[in-house]
């Protein structure tokens, strides 16, 4: 590679450490951060990796970066990919086109253009006002999904079974400012996609692609774990648990999705429901999807997101798809949706003891206050390779009966499973 890079940093699918194993070695990276709480708290370990630029103007961060050389850009972050293209046209670098970014960052325009390409024709209607409420209501039935038109990690993602409820819902979320990630943004109410019986795993998986120069690569489809209340995932793997052509059928259409919103660079992450009815297309994200990047390091010997800042930077790349033999997979459990504090996690060293786990790794600190909320909060990871599903299905069972969550709540102290966890 080339250089510099520049990396528009916030929370999202690649931490600092990872970024800078990635791209750090090979090219200058200039990191480029909008001011937050988070990235502000980041500042210091990104300065430990590269130059910072923080992000009071675009066109004041772009002159900044132009002068230091910037040769391309790249982000990792669902919630910084408006931002990214901003600088890019600022910068006059290559990236996603301006209507592309739009269909990426308004689930109803990506619908919308989902629709009239044929490739999927779920009901859908934004409700960016509670008047909106009846009207969308009337257009999807219920049950049905409201979730913000632009969030990511299962943000105030919830299943809608009655009107009256979903109203109130509704005008809580828009009443209370930014229920995603735009501050000016509203959200959108979806038909359910009912899932079929897929047994110990999600029923539902995610396409994986890279694009370069308008080329579309397929990668991998990863398997999921089964999802939590409302819709929190627990685990991703690779290969997934599907059959050869049912892999190859959501991958034809993801092609086709990539295709009809324009994304002719970068990394791809496209999610489908596995219906009784066959394969239906949830949403497509034009970033890394998160924790693909390590599945594909052990699988692949392959980086991601060095893969992506080569892309970025003009390089002609091409990422061979996981082995079929064994499985790789990731494990988490998510934190409370109801504020509270950890007060620790136990059973550690017993699922470090577990054949086929390789990491058992704790994220949560004893004694920090967890916000609650609908999202996907990791509490901790479990990496690990096995012969196939059967004894992957085994496993994360028994990783989650090992493992006790102790938790203070307003009400009291609670300690649950790991397989009880999502109930919380």
């Amino acid at each position: 590679m080339t250089g510099p890079l520049v990396v528009v940093y916030d929370q999202g699918a690649a931490p600092p450490g990872e970024i800078a194993v990635g791209l750090g070695s090979r090219t200058p990276c200039l990191f480029a951060i909008p001011v937050n709480e988070h990235t502000t708290a980041m500042r210091p370990l990104l300065e430990q990796f590269g130059r910072v630029t923080a992000i009071e103007s675009v066109d004041g961060a772009a002159r900044e970066l132009a002068a230091r050389g910037a040769a391309g850009i790249v982000t990792y972050s669902e919630k910084a990919l408006r931002l990214t293209g901003e600088l890019a046209r600022a910068l006059d670098l290559p990236y996603l086109g301006e209507q592309t970014l739009t269909y990426l960052t308004d689930k109803a325009k990506q619908r919308s253009a989902l629709r009239a390409a044929g490739v999927d024709a779920v009901r859908f209607h934004p409700v960016t006002t509670p008047d909106e409420w009846a009207a969308a209501v009337a257009e999807t039935g219920l049950p049905a999904v409201l979730k913000p038109l632009y969030g990511g990690a299962s943000m105030n993602t919830y299943l809608i079974h009655d009107s009256a409820d979903g109203e109130a819902l509704a005008r809580r979320l828009l009443s209370e400012g930014a229920p995603g990630y735009d501050p000016s943004g509203g959200l959108i109410l979806e038909e359910y996609l009912p899932g079929r019986d897929c047994g110990a795993f999600g029923d539902y998986v995610s396409v994986e692609n890279v694009v370069v120069a308008g080329r579309i690569d397929d990668l991998a489809v990863t398997g999921k774990l089964p999802m939590v209340p409302p819709f929190r995932e627990t685990g991703r793997f690779w290969p997934s648990p599907l059959g050869r052509a049912e892999d190859d059928e959501m991958q034809a259409v993801a092609r086709r999705a990539i295709a009809a919103l324009g994304i002719t660079t970068g990394l791809v992450h496209t999610e489908f429901k596995l219906t009784p009815d066959g394969p239906r297309l949830i949403e497509v994200n034009g970033r890394l999807g998160g924790g693909i990047s390590e599945l594909s390091i052990r699988a692949l010997g392959v980086n991601l997101i060095e893969i992506g800042g080569r892309i970025a930077l003009g390089e002609d790349v091409h990422v061979p798809p996981p082995p079929r033999d064994s499985v790789f997979f990731q494990q988490f459990h998510p934190a409370p949706r109801r504020k509270c504090v950890l007060d620790g996690i136990d059973g550690g060293e017993r699922v470090r003891e577990l054949p086929g786990v390789s990491v058992y790794r704790p994220f949560g600190k004893p004694g920090a206050t967890l916000p609650g909320g609908v999202h996907t909060h990791e509490l901790d990871m479990t990496i690990g390779r096995v012969g196939d599903h059967t004894e992957l299905a085994g496993l994360t069972a028994a990783i989650s009966g090992r493992l006790v969550f102790r938790f203070t709540f307003e009400d009291g102290p609670r300690a649950v499973s790991g397989a009880e966890i999502g109930a919380l």
